[in-house]
C-alpha cells in the first residue's frame, strides 16, 4: 500500500479512503482512479467552480448535486452512529396548540434550545432527521444515547414487530415481553408534543441503515439541513492510500459498484 498518491501541480490525490472506527473496524473505499484529495489541498477545478458559481446550473447538474448531497448526509449519519453507539430510536412530534408544526424556523428555535439544555444538563448525544407528515407538518426521527429519563408509555412493540399496541392485561404484557416484545417509552421532558423512545435491539448496523433511509424520503432539505446532531460525538479517523480496487472488491464481504455521479469510475468497498 502506498501513501504517496498522484501528485499534480494542484495537490495530492489518492484512490483509497480508509475510515477507522473506535472499535477497530475499518471501511475501505477504493476507486479505479485517484479521486480523493488529501486534506489541505484544493484543486484548481474547485476554485473554478467557486468562481463560476453564479452561472446557471442545468437540471441534470442540480439533480446530481442533490443526489451527492443526500448520499453524503447518509454517510455522515452512519459514521456518527457507528462511532457513537446509541441506545434509543426516537420520534418527536409537535402539538399544534403549542407550536406551529409547519414552521421549521419556529420549530428549530424551540428544538435547539431544548436539545442544548439536555446536552448541558444530561449529557445527551443525538442524531435526528426532520421529516414531513403527509399534511406537511414536521416531525423528527433519530437516535439518542441513554442520558434522558424515560417513562413507560404503556404500549409495546408486539413480538414479531408492528405498530405499538397496548397489552390487554398485565399477563399479556409479561407474555409479550417474554416472547421478544419491546417497551415503548416516552420522554417526559419533551414538552412540545408527543414522543416515543424504543431501545435499540437486533442488529445495530441494520438499525442505522433504517434511520439513514429517512434521508432519501424527502426531495429537499427541511430547514436547510438533512439532519441535526449534538453532544459529545466522535468521528472516524480517516487516512488516504493507494490500492488496487479489484483487490478491495475481492476482500471478504467486498463488492464493486458504479454511481451515476462519478461516470467512468468503478468503486470497491470492504468493511472489516
Amino acid at each position: 500500500m502506498s501513501i504517496i498518491g498522484e501528485q499534480t501541480e494542484y495537490g495530492i490525490k489518492h484512490n483509497t479512503r480508509i475510515k477507522i472506527f473506535p472499535d477497530g473496524k475499518r471501511e475501505v473505499l477504493c476507486a479505479s482512479r485517484q479521486i480523493f484529495r488529501a486534506p489541505g489541498y484544493e484543486a484548481r477545478e474547485e476554485v473554478s467552480k467557486k468562481t463560476d458559481s453564479k452561472k446557471p446550473i442545468s437540471a441534470t447538474d442540480a439533480a446530481d448535486n442533490l443526489a451527492r448531497a443526500r448520499r453524503r448526509a447518509r454517510t455522515a449519519i452512519r459514521d456518527l452512529a457507528l462511532c457513537n453507539p446509541m441506545a434509543y430510536f426516537i420520534t418527536l412530534t409537535f402539538d399544534a396548540e403549542k407550536i406551529d408544526r409547519y414552521d421549521m424556523r419556529e420549530i428549530m428555535r424551540k428544538v435547539n434550545g431544548w436539545l442544548d439544555n439536555r446536552v448541558r444538563r444530561n449529557g445527551l448525544a443525538y442524531i435526528i432527521i426532520p421529516e414531513f407528515h403527509k399534511d406537511g407538518a414536521i416531525h423528527f426521527h433519530g437516535f439518542i444515547n441513554d442520558a434522558l429519563p424515560l417513562v413507560d408509555s404503556g404500549t409495546m412493540i408486539p413480538p414479531g414487530g408492528g405498530k405499538p399496541k397496548r397489552p390487554r392485561s398485565a399477563a399479556q404484557r409479561i407474555a409479550w415481553a417474554d416472547a421478544g416484545g419491546h417497551t415503548v417509552w416516552n420522554i417526559p421532558g419533551w414538552k412540545y408534543g408527543f414522543s416515543t423512545a424504543i431501545h435499540l435491539y437486533g442488529n445495530y448496523d441494520s438499525a442505522v441503515g433504517y434511520v439513514c433511509k429517512y434521508i432519501g424520503k424527502e426531495s429537499q432539505k427541511i430547514g436547510g439541513r438533512w439532519y441535526y446532531h449534538g453532544g459529545k460525538l466522535r468521528h472516524p479517523d480517516v487516512v488516504y492510500a493507494d490500492m488496487n480496487w479489484e483487490d478491495v472488491a475481492a476482500m471478504p464481504g467486498g463488492t464493486s459498484f458504479q454511481t451515476d455521479t462519478a461516470e467512468g469510475v468503478t468503486f470497491a468497498i470492504a468493511r472489516r
